[in-house]
């Protein structure tokens, strides 16, 4: 009895034989266990068992996915059963609780859902100067006919009539109604042609004078002398525009 009780000497627990072969093991099991955690090797995969461990992975988080999808339409199932229980027992007093709630409140505006996009104010454009960009603010008018605009009154020297735009390739009727409301016309800034005084290439770059017009005022300037008036240059050129007065100055 008494090597196997513990013996108490001035404060000191003294174990037996056995009870001391226990704490060594206890303690010797506990140390190899530290040292392992410490001094463990790193464990190195090879690709192929990486991807068979991202693989397995891969496929847990797909079955939770499902898993998860199932429970809720279980959730949607179990809550239309006690819906139409319910709506069976109490028909004016219980409302669906898988619809999506709504402030009844507040109804829905159609007519404002329905409300196209606000239109962009149009400007009022002095056609004689406005550059290209500001004439595509025009309905209708495209990069292409807004270039051509701007370079055929370039030619002319300005507009003195808005039907002179029908001259210009692709105005048509529908189009020229469509922006008529939004330009007007100013002939202050028109640029006149000098007959008796301008360059032979100066005077064929009008669109109212032909190769065979401008040959014929060159030559007369040349042999007998200046043209003193539209009823001379009428008599000189033959058959032409009648707008074409407005373009030129004699002196």
């Amino acid at each position: 009895m008494k090597n196997t009780r513990k013996k108490v000497n001035k404060g000191l627990i003294v174990l037996n034989k056995g009870e001391r072969i226990a704490v060594i093991s206890l303690l010797s099991i506990i140390a190899i266990l530290l040292a392992f955690s410490v001094f463990r090797p790193t464990i190195k995969l090879t690709k192929k068992e990486r991807t068979a461990f991202h693989n397995l992975d891969s496929l847990i988080a797909i079955q939770e996915k499902a898993l998860a999808e199932e429970r809720t339409m279980e959730e949607k199932q179990t809550q239309s059963t006690v819906y139409k229980q319910a709506k069976t027992t109490y028909p004016n007093k219980v409302t669906n609780p898988i619809q999506k709630k709504t402030n009844s409140s507040q109804p829905i505006d159609y007519e404002r859902r329905t409300t196209p996009k606000e239109v962009k104010k149009i400007p009022i454009l002095d056609i004689n100067m406005a550059d290209s960009l500001a004439l595509m603010d025009l309905p209708q008018i495209a990069e292409t006919m807004a270039s051509r605009i701007h370079r055929y009154r370039n030619r002319l020297g300005g507009f003195v009539s808005l039907d002179q735009l029908f001259e210009i390739k692709g105005m048509d009727t529908a189009r020229f109604e469509a922006i008529k409301p939004y330009i007007i016309l100013e002939t202050n800034e028109i640029t006149k042609i000098n007959i008796n005084h301008d360059e032979f290439k100066t005077l064929l770059r009008h669109p109212y004078l032909a190769y065979d017009q401008v040959k014929a005022i060159v030559n007369h300037r040349e042999r007998k002398g200046l043209i003193k008036d539209w009823g001379q240059l009428k008599g000189i050129v033959g058959e032409v525009n009648p707008l074409l007065e407005q373009y030129v100055s004699f002196y």
